[in-house]
């Protein structure tokens, strides 16, 4: 069986479909990951075959552009859930960006569904160029989330950002949730809703990398790692800064780890004593001997300590952030601070809290246990092979 698996050039989005694209190919399947040209370097370091479709664009200008311009982003700096139905009373369309990135890619992905004829496609959940190329090629569509279910969120939107894409393409309604949804997310966290989903355990995968010594030995103080994730310049400052977190655990008995993209430790300065900056470490190569994360809420980082069992401090910038940390908060395995609520003082304070509570600790096992009780991808697979009736 052929499968085409697609995602945009955001690292952290695919990176999810790296042990999908390793689960069919272990089972003897061809598999081919189209991303535009940017993502492709991603794609070859993971041991896959990656082809170009679309164009390279400018995230940061689309960003600025449709997103801190809109009033989802207060809303969001305030810890609060969008209102969705609001914002459709209201006119605001929040796939304004994701329909420029299909318009980049539908192209060049038709053609390619068209030429390679796979039998099967797996799509990020927000390449919507993707269930668009599926319908016009005949072949099932099936998406991949990264934790709570955002993009299911956003689905009432899809018909009228979309409306052009589908009458070049001659097509009428498109499920832009695909055929089904893997979905890794354990189902205490998930959204219930009539989606289809296919529950899989996610085998925690941030990119490849070698791992340091320091990471195989057993740390002699609490471990705590902080990290803003592998796109935080994208933000312009609208998140609180890295050095403000290093700065509230400075006088704390911890060890701490903070990781930055490739490049980014000299922007930080001078750090605390008690302080180790890595670039470019996958967070799955040390996150089981942490005491406790903190982190933006990325649908990666929590979800990666979700599968080692660590409590998370989180401290959201986006919608899709707030999602997931409310979902986790209410596990107990985490607790959250709004963006406009975020101090040093009051981070430190949620720090102690945490490192000192059982509950939150157990919470985190619980969670854990509960992640990994879920499918495997080998069996997801055998699912995904009949549901393409290639059984």
């Amino acid at each position: 069986m052929r499968v085409l698996l697609t995602s945009w050039s955001w690292p952290t989005h695919y990176n999810w479909l790296v042990p999908v694209a390793w689960a069919f190919r272990s089972a003897g399947h061809e598999v081919l990951v189209a991303v535009p040209p940017g993502g492709t370097h991603g794609v070859t370091r993971a041991g896959l075959p990656a082809v170009a479709v679309g164009a390279d664009f400018d995230v940061d200008r689309v960003i600025s552009k449709y997103y801190w311009s809109s009033p989802i982003a207060e809303i969001s700096a305030r810890g609060d859930d969008v209102d969705w139905d609001r914002m459709r009373e209201e006119g605001q369309q929040p796939l304004a960006v994701y329909a420029l990135l299909a318009s980049i890619m539908q192209d060049g992905l038709v053609a390619l569904t068209r030429g390679w004829r796979p039998d099967l496609m797996v799509f990020d959940g927000v390449n919507y160029a993707a269930p668009l190329a599926a319908a016009a090629c005949g072949i099932p569509a099936v998406r991949q989330i990264w934790g709570v279910d955002f993009s299911s969120q956003l689905a009432p939107f899809a018909d009228e950002a979309l409306a052009r894409h589908r009458a070049q393409l001659g097509l009428g309604e498109v499920d832009v949730l695909g055929t089904a949804t893997l979905d890794p997310c354990p189902p205490s966290m998930q959204l219930v809703d009539g989606v289809r989903r296919l529950p899989t355990r996610y085998p925690s995968y941030n990119g490849p990398g070698k791992a340091p010594r320091w990471v195989l030995d057993r740390p002699r103080r609490p471990r705590v790692c902080v990290t803003w994730g592998t796109v935080s310049h994208l933000f312009n400052g609208r998140i609180f800064p890295l050095g403000g977190a290093l700065d509230a655990l400075a006088d704390l008995d911890v060890e701490v780890v903070a990781t930055v993209p490739k490049g980014g430790r000299k922007e930080l300065g001078s750090v605390p004593a008690n302080t180790r900056v890595v670039e470019d470490l996958p967070l799955h190569l040390f996150m089981a001997s942490c005491d406790l994360v903190i982190s933006q809420g990325g649908g990666g980082v929590t979800a990666t300590a979700v599968e080692a069992g660590v409590p998370q401090l989180t401290v959201p910038r986006t919608s899709e952030q707030v999602l997931i940390c409310r979902s986790l908060e209410r596990t107990g395995a985490a607790r959250m601070i709004a963006l406009d609520d975020a101090s040093t003082a009051l981070l430190r304070e949620e720090v102690v809290r945490l490192l000192g509570s059982a509950a939150h600790t157990a919470a985190a096992r619980s969670l854990m246990r509960e992640a990994r009780a879920q499918r495997s991808l080998a069996d997801t697979v055998d699912t995904l092979t009949a549901l393409a009736g290639r059984a």
